[in-house]
C-alpha cells in the first residue's frame, strides 16, 4: 500500500481500499489525487474507460470530509476545555431557562413557533458532496464504489434516482447523507419541491460531473443547466469541482446547421481546447488541474476491435452466428428501445435467454436484468445506450455494436464496457451498406487511417444460421399478429360488455375468428418444431 500512502491519504480510506485489493492507484488516480487533495485544485480528468475514475474524485471527497470533520472535533474539543476554564459547562449541565410565568394553575403563555413537517427527521448532517452522472445505473454503481471505499467511515452516502418512488428517496434525504449521487432530473424534481437538505445545493463543497461531455448537451439534460445556474448563483469560492469522462478531449465534425431566420447555413467546428473552454465556464471551475490520458486510438489496447459487412436482412444471422460460435458474456447494443425489443423476441425464439434493458423499463427490472448478465457466465445482455457509459461488470467478453454507433464518443464508450481490470475483450461493428458513411464518420473521428479488420465467418455453417434466424422472425411476426389480433377483439368484447350491448358477429371488428386463430396457432406450433429440428443440429 506504499503508492497509496505516498498520496496523503487518511488510514480509514486506505484500510477499505486494502480490503478491497486496490494495492496501487491507476494513473488517473495518481495524477489526479495529489492536487485535489493537497492544493484542493478543481480537476478535469480524461482516461480511458475502466481507468478508475470513480475513485479519482471519490478519495479525495471521503478524505476532505474527515479531515474537515477532525478540524471542527478539534475547534469544538478546545472551546469545552475554554468554557471549563471559565467556570462556565454544556447547557445539560445548566439549569433550563424559564420561558414564562406559570399561574396557580400551572397554565402559562403558549409560543407559536414554525415547526417542520411531521415526517421531516430533524438532522444537523451537512450535505457535504454532489455527483451528478448520466444514467440511473451508473448512479447506484458509483454510490456502491464510494460505500466500499468509506466502509471504515460513518460517511453516508445516497443514491437519487429516477424510475423509483420519490417519497421513499425523499425519506433517505431527510435522514442527511453527507454525499448524494443522483441523476440531473430526479434530483432537479426534489430540489423544485423545495426538500430540505437539498436546500444546501448551492453550499456544497465538493462538486462532481460523471461523463461529463454527454451530461452539458443541453437537448439530453436540460436539468443539468437548471442546477448549474442555481448552484452558481451565489458565488462559492469554496467549492472544489471534479469533471471526469472517457472522451472529454474528443470533437467530432459538427453538422451544417439550417439558421430558419436567416436561411444561412451555419458550420462550426471545435477543438479540443474548446470544448474544455466551454466545459469549465459552464460548470463554474476555477484554474483546474487538467489530467488528460487518453489515448491515439481511444479504446484501450486491450480492446479487439472488427467488424462485419453485411445487408440488413443478414445482420441477425450474423448476430447469431457470433454468439453461438463465440461463447461468453456478451453485450449486445442497440440505437432504439424497439430493437432491443424485436431482437429479445427473435434471440429469445433461438434459446438465447436474452435479458434487454432499455429506459422504458421500470428500474427495479433493469436493475434486476443486470444482476442477471453479471451472475452469468454466458450472460447476454440487449442494451440501448443507457448501458454504455460508466457500468463496470466484470468479465464481459464480447460488445458488438448491432447498430452503428451515431458518434464515436459513444462507439468508445460501448467498447469499453469489455476489458475492464486489465482483461481482453473483443469490440464488433456490424455494419451494413446504408450505415456505411457513419462508421466512417466514426473512424475520422478517432483518427483512424484504416477501417477495423474484418471478422471472418464460415460461409457454410453461416447459412445454417440464417436458415434458423429466418424461421425464428417468422415465428416472431405471426405471434406478434395473433397477439394484436386477440388484444384488439377481447378490448371490443370488453367495451360492449361493460356498456351492455349485445352485438351481432357482423358488427364485431374484422380480423381472424376463431377458427383462423386455430389455424395460426397450428402454422406457428410447425414452424417452431421445424426450428427445433434445425437448432438441435447446431453444437
Amino acid at each position: 500500500m506504499d503508492d497509496w500512502k505516498s498520496l496523503n491519504i487518511r488510514t480509514e480510506i486506505l484500510n477499505a481500499l486494502k480490503l478491497k485489493n486496490f494495492t496501487k492507484p491507476t494513473k488517473i488516480q495518481s495524477e489526479s489525487i495529489p492536487p485535489a487533495i493537497d492544493d484542493q485544485r478543481d480537476i478535469l480528468g480524461a482516461a480511458e474507460t475502466g481507468s478508475g475514475k470513480t475513485l479519482a474524485f471519490a478519495i479525495p471527497i471521503l478524505n476532505g470530509i474527515l479531515n474537515a470533520r477532525s478540524t471542527e472535533s478539534e475547534s469544538d474539543a478546545s472551546d469545552c476545555d475554554s468554557e471549563s476554564e471559565n467556570g462556565t459547562g454544556s447547557e445539560h449541565d445548566s439549569e433550563p431557562e424559564v420561558l414564562e410565568e406559570l399561574d396557580e394553575n400551572g397554565l402559562g403563555c403558549v409560543a407559536v413557533v414554525n415547526l417542520p413537517p411531521d415526517n421531516y427527521i430533524r438532522t444537523n448532517k451537512k450535505l457535504w458532496a454532489v455527483i451528478l452522472v448520466p444514467t440511473r445505473e451508473l448512479a447506484m454503481q458509483v454510490k456502491n464504489h464510494i460505500e466500499d471505499v468509506a466502509k471504515f467511515t460513518n460517511i453516508s452516502i445516497a443514491a437519487i434516482v429516477g424510475g423509483l418512488s420519490s417519497e421513499k428517496q425523499e425519506r433517505i434525504l431527510k435522514k442527511g447523507p453527507e454525499i448524494v449521487v443522483a441523476t440531473p432530473g430526479r434530483l432537479w424534481e426534489l430540489v423544485q419541491r423545495n426538500e430540505p437538505h437539498l436546500m444546501q445545493l448551492n453550499k456544497v463543497k465538493y462538486f462532481v460531473i460523471d461523463e461529463a461531455d454527454r451530461m452539458v448537451e443541453t437537448a439530453h439534460f436540460p436539468e443539468l443547466h437548471l442546477m448549474l445556474e442555481k448552484i452558481n448563483l451565489k458565488k462559492n469560492n469554496k467549492r472544489q469541482n471534479f469533471v471526469f469522462s472517457a472522451t472529454l478531449t474528443m470533437v467530432h465534425k459538427a453538422p451544417y446547421r439550417v439558421n430558419i431566420k436567416n436561411k444561412k447555413k451555419i458550420k462550426k467546428n471545435l477543438t479540443p481546447e474548446d470544448k474544455l473552454k466551454s466545459l469549465i465556464q459552464l460548470i463554474g471551475m476555477k484554474n483546474p488541474h487538467v489530467v488528460n490520458l487518453t489515448t491515439v486510438n481511444c479504446v484501450t489496447s486491450t480492446v479487439k476491435e472488427m467488424q462485419i459487412f453485411c445487408s440488413v436482412k443478414e445482420k441477425d444471422g450474423y448476430l447469431y452466428y457470433f454468439l453461438k460460435q463465440n461463447p461468453g458474456r456478451s453485450l449486445v447494443f442497440c440505437n432504439s428501445i424497439s430493437c432491443v425489443k424485436r431482437l429479445a423476441s427473435v434471440l429469445g425464439i433461438l434459446k438465447l435467454n436474452p435479458l434487454p434493458i432499455h429506459s422504458n423499463m421500470i428500474q427495479k427490472q433493469r436493475l434486476k436484468n443486470l444482476d442477471k448478465f453479471r451472475a452469468n457466465d454466458h450472460g447476454l445482455l440487449l442494451a440501448t445506450d443507457v448501458a454504455a457509459r460508466g457500468l463496470d461488470i466484470i468479465g464481459v467478453n464480447h460488445v458488438i455494436h448491432y447498430d452503428v454507433p451515431r458518434t464515436a464518443e459513444i462507439y468508445i464508450h460501448r467498447s469499453g464496457r469489455t476489458a475492464r481490470a486489465s482483461n481482453i475483450g473483443l469490440s464488433l461493428l456490424i455494419c451494413t451498406p446504408e450505415k456505411k458513411n457513419v462508421y466512417l464518420n466514426v473512424l475520422r473521428t478517432m483518427k483512424r487511417e484504416k477501417e477495423l479488420p474484418r471478422f471472418e465467418v464460415q460461409l457454410r455453417i453461416l447459412q445454417t444460421f440464417l436458415a434458423c434466424v429466418k424461421l425464428a422472425q417468422e415465428i416472431t411476426t405471426l405471434e406478434e399478429k395473433a397477439k394484436k389480433e386477440t388484444a384488439s377483439t377481447n378490448w371490443f368484447n370488453k367495451a360492449a360488455e361493460e356498456m351492455e350491448i349485445i352485438l351481432d358477429e357482423d358488427e364485431l371488428p374484422r380480423g381472424m375468428g376463431t377458427s383462423d386463430l386455430k389455424k395460426h396457432k397450428k402454422l406457428v406450433n410447425s414452424k417452431r418444431k421445424q426450428l427445433d429440428m434445425f437448432l438441435s443440429t447446431i453444437k
